[in-house]
């Protein structure tokens, strides 16, 4: 079966009521309709799917940067949904770190990657200045000679 890149597909769904609730709230409280809804909720997944595969963390802080949440797999995602039924949203924060340990983890990358930008200037100088300047002192050397050797015949 080939589709198209414009083409639009319709799919049935089964959903519990608590889980139609919940799409038909956020799509009031984000003034879209139902599918915009799913199509949001899919995106956050796709992007905890890529940040996993690429060693990331997704974090949840509240509006002074404190860590309030770390979703480290895409189970736990899964989890916030299945416990929307009856029950309030509860975020778990008991594998998070304490703020701390984030701070720390913070600087450790920060210092991380001031390492590789030394290392990439190295990297830089050395294969870009040295090479290059001593590649133009031998085309020099050679050519100075090669002319002396001309003139002196």
């Amino acid at each position: 079966m080939s589709i198209k890149k414009n083409e639009r597909i319709q799919i049935n769904l089964d959903l519990s009521p608590e889980i139609y609730e919940t799409i038909t709230n956020l799509s009031q409280q984000i003034n879209r309709d139902n599918a915009e809804v799913l199509l949001k909720a899919l995106s956050l997944l796709e992007v905890t799917v890529e940040a996993k595969q690429r060693g990331k963390h997704i974090w949840i802080a509240d509006e002074n940067q404190n860590l309030e949440t770390e979703i480290t797999d895409i189970e736990d995602l899964s989890k916030i949904i299945a416990t929307k039924g009856n029950k309030p949203l509860v975020l778990s924060i008991g594998n998070s770190r304490s703020q701390e340990d984030v701070e720390l983890e913070r600087k450790v990358r920060e210092l991380k990657f001031k390492q590789e930008l030394r290392k990439d200037w190295i990297i830089f100088i050395v294969r870009d200045v040295v090479f290059f300047s001593a590649a133009i002192l031998f085309i020099f050397a050679v050519s100075g000679y090669s002319l002396f050797m001309q003139i002196y015949r």
